[in-house]
């Protein structure tokens, strides 16, 4: 749908829906955005429990009604097309979630652009919040690697030193949303190259048209003297690690992993050993056994 069908949809949804929910909101478009596929929402803290879709989907027309909580897909009326409609997503989200899953949804792909670049330094964004990952821990289990820092939107754009209020509203183009990337203070263009880049990174390139305009177009051209950019050359992951334990006071949940980690690592070291043992041992026993029989049979 063009833009001014989708924001005429946009601020009757918002409205119509401030009925059912203490919070709506939308994620900030992308840049340059000019055609859109579907509507999508947020919503939190239905003013009638229990959360009931079938009256929220009465209430905006909708044809059709295809709930797969969290997500809520509404088939709505397209305005001045007879037997056309437009998809509504809605998002129902825990009222703590709320605020973290706008942010995180915002400016369409920018995500995966600072993705690429906090990820050498131990760092991951998710649906959930920042986490930090743990050396020792990560090669053998990734999930149980990841120390929780923050979900609050603040905190995190300044341990990543980017600016509050220009996230805050829409950037007006895409070369604007790229330097805004590119301001991070782990930004290097090294983790860019096809070569670094991870499996995830190189489907991005094949799926995410922005993501391949970034790593194609924006980098390339980019002035080596670029203003308002960060520099992550003299920063190491140790550094990046210790820095993040002090900032979010997580350095003894940090260190309570490592050492139970430790513990079931050694745990299951001994039960290994002792199985190898017995293995052995069983083995010994075989040959004597073979041996004994051997030596029986050959008498006279």
């Amino acid at each position: 749908m063009p833009l001014a069908v989708y924001r005429h949809l946009l601020n009757h949804f918002l409205v119509k829906l401030a009925t059912f929910f203490e919070r709506v909101a939308s994620p900030i478009e992308a840049p340059e955005k000019v055609t859109f596929g579907d509507v999508d929402l947020l919503v939190a803290e239905p003013r009638d429990t229990p959360f009931n879709i079938t009256t929220v989907a009465k209430a905006l027309d909708a044809e059709r009604t295809l709930p797969f909580p969290p997500i809520y897909s509404l088939a709505v009326p397209y305005p001045g097309l007879e037997g056309s409609f437009v998809q509504l997503d809605l998002q129902l989200c825990k009222s703590t979630d709320f605020e973290w899953e706008l942010f995180h949804k915002s400016h369409g792909d920018l995500w995966n652009l600072i993705g690429t670049s906090i990820r050498p330094f131990g760092l991951t964004a998710n649906d959930t919040g920042l986490y930090l990952r743990i050396p020792e821990i990560e090669l053998e289990n990734r999930k149980r690697a990841m120390v929780f820092l923050t979900a609050k939107p603040d905190s995190v754009l300044d341990f990543l030193a980017l600016d509050r209020d220009d996230w805050s509203r829409p950037f007006d183009t895409m070369e604007v949303m790229f330097a805004y990337a590119c301001s991070c203070r782990f930004f290097r263009a090294q983790s860019y190259e096809k070569r670094d880049l991870k499996s995830n990174d190189r489907k991005r390139m094949s799926q995410r048209e922005i993501f391949k305009r970034f790593v194609e177009e924006y980098l390339p051209n980019r002035s080596l003297g670029a203003q308002n950019e960060g520099d992550a050359s003299s920063l190491t992951r140790d550094d990046v690690f210790e820095e993040a334990l002090r900032q979010f006071d997580k350095g003894e949940e940090a260190e309570t992993r490592v050492q139970q980690w430790r513990q079931e690592r050694d745990e299951l070291s001994r039960k290994q050993a002792a199985r190898q043992w017995r293995k052995e041992q069983a083995m010994e026993n075989d040959a004597y056994a073979d041996a004994w029989m051997q030596s029986l049979s050959s008498k006279p």
